[in-house]
């Protein structure tokens, strides 16, 4: 079964998602597929019966939402949600695994367009995902995997939301969240920059998975014109919160990716078919010390890396 909330517009007529946004988040429940034309069984559900198959999926009190990048329509979307929740689940992870839909176009020549919808679809994560989760049970652990844009969605979205949104007197916060390839502003994770005070505020800690063989992450329409370096290519500033954590792991991709493979798109998405970047995300969920993790190594700077 596979769980995820949508902000793409729903056409009835054909029951199937386009890539425009949407005017309201719909709750999915797939039985099976997708099919290589992206056909697949299941549909639309209310949002109370979806957050109780979300409850029934789990045999833990976690949830780990997944959270797309640019250029991925519904199928890339649900292709790459697929490898994630078999991933974790291979590592030992038995918490539900879920994923937040924003209308990407699934278009390389579309980046601007994209950051628009991740830009107005944010408010969505929280509203319609994050706070009906945690107002469900009060005592479930909620962890986020974003990949590229979708970690500028997060911070977007973690920004438009203060202490009282959700139910209870105390602060409302992720357990664990992941930036994998990271499009964001790299200046914006320093210690005491908007992007960082974010992060410690509403997670118990937050890792940041970077490798600076990163082409997509170095292209010019990414990086804009102010040429500024992305959080998932170049890591985050010297100076970090206490309980955040850069993850290099440029020797990794050499290693683990053979040398026809190394395409501009494949690396920004190669941890998505690597076995030791699932084993490490799942030691991180399970709230792992981030230093005495099996799966990393210490260097002569204050980052870690994955071992190679």
């Amino acid at each position: 079964m596979t769980l995820f909330f949508s902000r793409r517009t729903y056409n009835a007529s054909k029951t199937k998602f386009t890539n425009n946004p949407a005017q309201l988040t719909r709750y999915v429940r797939i039985t099976d597929g997708p099919d290589a034309d992206g056909t697949w069984s299941g549909g639309i559900i209310s949002q109370k019966d979806w957050l109780d198959q979300v409850h029934a999926e789990a045999e833990t009190d976690e949830v780990t939402i997944f959270v797309h990048g640019f250029n991925n329509d519904q199928l890339d979307m649900l292709r790459r949600f697929d490898k994630i929740k078999n991933g974790l689940r291979a590592q030992g992870y038995r918490g539900a695994v879920v994923a937040f839909d924003w209308p990407s176009e699934g278009n390389v020549l579309a980046y601007d367009n994209d950051k628009r919808n991740a830009k107005a679809t944010a408010q969505c994560l929280v509203e319609d995902g994050i706070i009906p989760l945690t107002t469900r049970s009060n005592a479930t652990k909620i962890n986020l995997i974003a990949h590229s844009m979708g970690a500028y969605l997060t911070l977007r979205a973690l920004s438009d939301f203060g202490d009282a949104a959700s139910p209870g007197s105390g602060v409302w916060k992720l357990n664990q969240i992941m930036f994998v390839s990271g499009d964001a502003d790299a200046r914006w994770f320093a210690r005491g920059a908007w992007g960082s005070l974010l992060l410690a505020h509403r997670s118990n800690r937050f890792t940041n998975y970077f490798s600076q063989l990163d082409q997509v992450l170095n292209l010019p329409a990414v990086i804009g014109n102010g040429l500024q370096k992305r959080v998932g290519r170049s890591g985050m500033p010297q100076v970090i919160d206490k309980n955040h954590v850069d993850v290099y792991s440029h020797e990794q991709y050499l290693q683990d990716v053979i040398l026809q493979d190394r395409t501009t798109a494949f690396s920004h998405q190669w941890w998505f078919d690597n076995d030791k970047f699932y084993k490490d995300a799942a030691l991180t969920i399970a709230g792992e010390d981030a230093k005495q993790m099996p799966t990393r190594r210490r260097m002569n700077t204050s980052d870690l890396a994955l071992l190679s």
